[in-house]
């Protein structure tokens, strides 16, 4: 499936269904497939994505592809995004990248994120708040800058003090 494919398919429930809805009122289908369209070429441009709209995902590196999941994602017009480790598997230059969509995304689109990600520097650097969780159970939470700091959160993560 192509990237542009990919993407239109977060579109779906925006989409009115039925062949004789289609049929009866084909110009108010066009004119809905119009503004899909709009709406996922305005997040391929967002994200960056329009020279590898034609191509296949599955040929693309881990990063494009954890963006196109993003793209899909944002053209649902979502109030809130839930990102499980979106920066899984990235090099360090990816994740800079993803780290500023999902920055641009919170602010140019009012999209509040959820964001559930082991990366450390990732969290300190586009969170406002932060929650430690150590075995399900809740071990601090406040400012990511002082969260990380917190001794049960080092203990938990990097598995002993370190001062």
């Amino acid at each position: 499936m192509s990237v542009l494919d990919n993407i239109l398919l977060g579109r779906h429930i925006h989409m009115k269904p039925g062949v004789l809805r289609t049929a009866l009122y084909w110009w108010a289908a066009q004119r809905e497939e119009i503004e899909n369209r709009k709406i996922v070429e305005e997040v391929i441009e967002f994200l960056q994505l329009e020279s590898i709209r034609h191509e296949l995902v599955d040929g693309l590196p881990i990063g494009l592809k954890k963006r196109v999941e993003l793209a899909r994602a944002l053209v649902a017009e979502p109030e809130m995004l839930i990102l499980d480790e979106p920066m899984a598997g990235m090099n360090q230059e990816e994740k800079g990248y993803m780290s500023r969509f999902i920055l641009d995304a919170r602010a140019e689109r009012g999209v509040s994120v959820l964001l559930i990600e082991h990366h450390m520097d990732v969290i300190t650097g586009i969170c406002d708040r932060m929650l430690a969780l150590n075995y399900g159970e809740m071990i601090a939470s406040g400012i990511p800058k002082e969260v990380v700091k917190d001794p049960r959160v080092v203990e938990a993560y990097i598995g002993g003090s370190h001062d």
